[in-house]
């Protein structure tokens, strides 16, 4: 089965040096951030520039975005990347694909479902108008990306990341974009192995989930729970809460490898 569109537009995709650690590999934030900027230009190649959409007191949110990483992505590496509509619902609820491939690979070293919401600058929901419904070409029958199945059991392990949001993360509708939610979480967990003696830098993205509930501002207070739900495979598995001045503001799944660390997961969560 063929893993996008033909009719799907093309768009070159660079990540910059700060998307990568010292393994050169890109850290799974960044995989988002890309992938944003591939929607971006499939959108502005249509007509609806982020000015546009100012103008016409519009913008989408991500309520859910999931994505599976076939392997990781190495510094320098030439990328390229597609997205489409998926489906639509009363005009409001929009589900959109997002693949980013390897030049010369078939299958995409990415892929993301996303579910966006659509609303007024004043974040209330909203129909689309006609002109930006018929812009985007709703194209069916490509399979959606779905988190690995888990195994094993749940324990009672947690762990607990605290900290102050910064004015510099703010994004252009003033609140924290929702990449960072992913590397909030990452932190999370990257602390906890840290702790049991382990290269932090060494954790590898397998896929991750992320619901969003609320915005986060400048300043917030957010707490970031931990909590271990299981295997996928050689992988751990691992829930997110994330709260900001006490109010949950997404829920989230991450599965993760630690490099070359056989057995990871159970000195993670014993030394916890």
């Amino acid at each position: 089965m063929r893993s996008a569109p033909e009719q799907a537009l093309v768009f070159p995709v660079t990540l910059q040096r700060n998307a990568f650690g010292p393994r050169l590999t890109a850290r799974a934030g960044d995989v988002w951030r890309a992938m944003q900027d591939v929607v971006v230009d499939q959108s502005s190649s249509v007509g609806w520039t982020p000015e546009r959409y100012v103008e016409a007191d519009l913008m989408f949110i991500v309520r859910t975005m999931t994505v599976v990483h076939r392997r990781e992505l190495t510094v320098a590496e030439p990328l390229q990347g597609r997205t489409w509509v998926s489906r639509a619902r009363r005009d409001m609820l929009f589900t959109r694909e997002v693949r980013l491939f390897a030049s010369g690979e078939v299958e995409p070293l990415a892929a993301a479902t996303q579910e966006w919401a659509l609303l007024t600058r004043a974040l209330a929901p909203t129909r689309a108008t006609k002109a930006l419904y018929d812009a985007f070409t709703i194209v069916e029958g490509f399979p959606s990306t779905a988190l690995p199945e888990v195994t094993g059991a749940a324990g009672s392990w947690r762990s607990t990341h605290a900290f102050s949001t910064w004015h510099l993360w703010m994004d252009p509708h003033g609140h924290v974009n929702h990449p960072a939610y992913v590397d909030y979480c990452d932190e999370s967990l990257a602390r906890a192995v840290a702790k049991a003696g382990l290269d932090a830098q060494a954790l590898s993205p397998v896929a991750e989930s992320v619901h969003f509930k609320a915005a986060i501002g400048a300043q917030a207070e957010v707490v970031v729970e931990t909590a271990f739900a299981g295997q996928a495979g050689d992988a751990g598995v691992f829930t997110h809460r994330v709260t900001a001045d006490g109010k949950v503001c997404a829920t989230a799944t991450t599965v993760r490898r630690l490099a070359g660390v056989p057995g990871w997961v159970e000195r993670v969560v014993q030394g916890g």
